[in-house]
């Protein structure tokens, strides 16, 4: 039986890999920043779920949830990092600050769940790491 994790699991693209790998057999950890999203997907996945909250720019709470799939299912076969801050912008609409957070959630956290991971894959000697993302529907004008 294989196992993933996803990072980011939430109602949109992060729910429906959970389903489709959960229908082919898969366990199925689910990390999200909140649980009211984590257990609204969990929910709608079948077979077994470890669903965990933890927010993708807090370093030691993501660890945390990662080493609890880990632990309960082992070295994951496939990670998706879903996690993602997807704003729609022009040159210069953002602030310096505004940049930071969404490189935090989009840059960051998947360095973090790589780092801390794909060396237990390598060692393996097996694993898929995915990162997804999404951007808001283009907008010619900008």
């Amino acid at each position: 039986m294989s196992r993933i994790v996803i990072v980011g699991g939430g109602p949109g693209i992060g729910a429906a890999v959970a389903r489709r790998f959960a229908r082919a057999g898969s366990k199925v950890g689910l990390i999200a920043r909140t649980e009211k999203t984590v257990k609204a997907v969990a929910d709608g996945v079948p077979g077994e779920v470890l669903a965990l909250t933890a927010d993708s720019t807090d370093e030691a709470g993501l660890r945390t949830a990662l080493d609890r799939v880990v632990a309960e299912y082992g070295v994951p076969d496939v990670v998706v990092y879903n996690a993602a801050m997807i704003q729609a912008d022009a040159v210069g609409d953002l602030t310096a600050r505004q940049h930071l957070d969404a490189w935090a959630v989009n840059v960051v956290g998947a360095i973090t769940t790589a780092a801390h991971v794909v060396p237990a894959m390598v060692e393996r000697g097996s694993g898929s790491f995915i990162i997804t993302g999404g951007m808001p529907e283009p907008k010619p004008e900008t």
